[in-house]
């Protein structure tokens, strides 16, 4: 575990030395139901958090909020202590956050490499009249192109380079998912359960690849339910319940966590049902009733 975060106490909403993203007082609601109701949320810089939850309890919804794909009805954040509240999401991914969904965007009809040249920011032929001056950008399309180049190796999709997106496997185009959105240099990554889908003989891969990101001092968030995943790669673990964190830590206190076992198992997992249910099990004389 990092050492900026050993002295961290494992409360919900506590201080980081060195936050990158903050939410404060953020509340979404859908008609009566309360989706989200953070009070304060710090994420550390350079380090890879879990957000993790039972189902139904907000997680999506949070993520996003921080990412700006919803807005909410109310509260705040800031990103590199600057306010995000109104910034749309590209214009995140502009300042150096951005994210991958659980169901792929990869644009299955262009192909691999031209899927990627679409995620550097700030292309100069992208202005209509500039792009009818090849002069004015072709250096910047060599330079773009040789990066993702470079990053399609490092992905091992290197081959499918001129290959149509569509034709990928499912665990491919969450690596190309990936590889497309270092192409902008982000500082912040967000991925929406990143191993939903593939198979197993990807998945080590993509584990591999989500630690790389976070030795190249890139800040990761994810989403995931698998909690051998969460284990293998997570630093620092948010749990969320009915809206709300309840917990925080790194992965080996969150499964010893009361709170955290209370809302994946119910508060009342461990105990009888009714006082029949109860005496029915004093006269078995098991905690099960079974002989």
């Amino acid at each position: 575990m990092p050492a900026d975060l050993s002295t961290v106490a494992h409360e919900p909403g506590i201080p980081k030395p060195d936050p990158i993203l903050t939410v404060e007082n953020m509340r979404k609601t859908f008609g009566g139901l309360v989706a989200v109701d953070v009070d304060k949320l710090q994420i550390q810089r350079g380090v890879i958090t879990a957000l993790i939850g039972p189902n139904g309890a907000g997680k999506t919804t949070f993520f996003n909020l921080l990412t700006s794909f919803d807005t909410p009805d109310s509260g705040s954040k800031t990103f590199e202590g600057k306010p995000i509240d109104k910034k749309a999401p590209h214009e995140l991914a502009r300042m150096g956050m951005v994210r991958t969904f659980q169901l792929t965007k990869s644009l299955t009809k262009l192909t691999v490499i031209d899927n990627m040249k679409l995620g550097a920011k700030r292309q100069r032929g992208e202005n209509f009249f500039r792009s009818l001056v090849p002069p004015l950008w072709d250096a910047q399309e060599r330079e773009i192109e040789a990066r993702a180049d470079d990053l399609l190796k490092r992905f091992k999709l290197d081959h499918m380079r001129e290959e149509f997106a569509g034709t990928l496997s499912g665990g491919q185009r969450k690596l190309l998912e990936m590889a497309r959105a270092l192409m902008s240099s982000p500082s912040v990554i967000c991925l929406d359960e990143p191993m939903a889908g593939v198979n197993p003989a990807l998945t080590q891969s993509l584990l591999e690849h989500v630690k790389g990101l976070r030795d190249e001092g890139i800040t990761v968030i994810f989403v995931e339910h698998d909690m051998d995943v969460v284990r293998d790669i997570s630093d620092w673990v948010v749990v969320m319940a009915e809206g709300r964190v309840i917990a925080e830590g790194p992965h080996e206190t969150i499964g010893k966590n009361q709170a955290v076992i209370d809302a994946y198992l119910g508060a009342h997992h461990d105990a009888p049902l009714s006082v029949e249910e109860e005496a029915e099990q004093l006269s078995d004389g098991s905690p099960g009733g079974a002989t």
